[in-house]
């Protein structure tokens, strides 16, 4: 039976495997870049580490949620302000209908337009971006209006829809809530009769009093495509807002994505430099070790047999 080994002989191997250990955990730190892989590495940290990996998933959450939404509010933007453009050419078709020079031919030309005019407002109704109807609300694979010209507003229903899906920001505070084609080109009483204000209503006004050679209701008409510019320049500021809510939190989560990963890198990245000087000095400590050891011979077999 070999001789159990002597203490300065035990004191040694123990060293020298602690030194290993050492040299180990530091290219495991080089390797992967991490000073902390796993909660015996430095439980200390390990909360820290947790607490700032669910915020960076909670503010890349919420920054994917904006991104997505920023083309469908863009386009929605740009929706809107085609409509008013129509609407205001639609103002300036009722103010020649009582020109002068207005005749059965003219006039003619006035009611294409302004069919035209309707028929956009609709299309515009069904703006779509990435297959989702954005004026459709909860229902947003279908458009909620077509064209009807034996409806009193020219234009027919196709469902009722509300907008109850909301954006949210990374501390659940409502950033965005969409609106329906219903609110914003259908605008009714609350007994269920268009508003002053309502677009496809004032519009089909103004192409029915056409239609029927009326100048002085296509004149009258004025005043509701007036309202209804109006109620769609309130639509396009809610929507510049919404926009600008989005910017900002866009910019506010990405300064916070930065200040946590800093956080965070601190916490669990290794320093590669400060390491790799670590690894080298643990290197020349290991050689030497057994190189002062092989010359005194601590560890030979004769060792063992005296």
């Amino acid at each position: 039976m070999l001789p159990s080994l002597s203490g300065p002989t035990q004191q040694y191997l123990s060293d020298l495997q602690n030194l290993n250990s050492e040299m180990t955990t530091v290219t495991r730190q080089l390797s992967s870049g991490l000073r902390v892989s796993s909660v015996a590495d430095d439980p200390s940290a390990v909360e820290g580490i947790m607490m700032d990996q669910a915020q960076i998933t909670q503010l890349q959450q919420t920054q994917t949620n904006l991104n997505n939404l920023k083309p469908e509010m863009d386009s929605g933007d740009s929706a809107l302000q085609q409509a008013m453009q129509n609407v205001e050419t639609a103002i300036q078709i009722a103010s020649q209908s009582s020109s002068p020079l207005s005749n059965p031919f003219s006039n003619a030309q006035l009611v294409i337009q302004v069919q035209g005019i309707l028929q956009n407002l609709v299309n515009l109704s069904g703006t779509s971006v990435n297959g989702r109807y954005i004026f459709s609300g909860d229902l947003d694979q279908q458009a909620l209006y077509t064209l009807d010209p034996t409806q009193p507003t020219g234009v027919r229903q196709l469902a009722t829809a509300n907008a109850t899906r909301s954006v949210t920001d990374s501390h659940g505070v409502q950033i965005w809530l969409g609106k329906t084609a219903s609110e914003i080109f259908d605008h009714q009483n609350p007994n269920g009769t268009p508003a002053t204000d309502n677009v496809f209503a004032a519009v089909n006004s103004l192409l029915t009093a056409l239609q029927a050679n009326n100048s002085s209701a296509a004149v009258a008409s004025i005043a509701n495509l007036k309202a209804a510019n109006d109620h769609l320049n309130q639509e396009v500021g809610y929507y510049g807002i919404g926009q600008a809510r989005v910017n900002d939190n866009l910019t506010t989560i990405s300064t916070a994505l930065t200040s946590v990963r800093t956080d965070m890198s601190s916490l669990r990245d290794a320093d590669m430099a400060t390491a790799a000087v670590q690894l080298q000095e643990l290197s020349v400590q290991q050689q030497a070790a057994l190189s002062s050891r092989a010359k005194i011979g601590a560890l030979s077999l004769f060792n063992f047999l005296a």
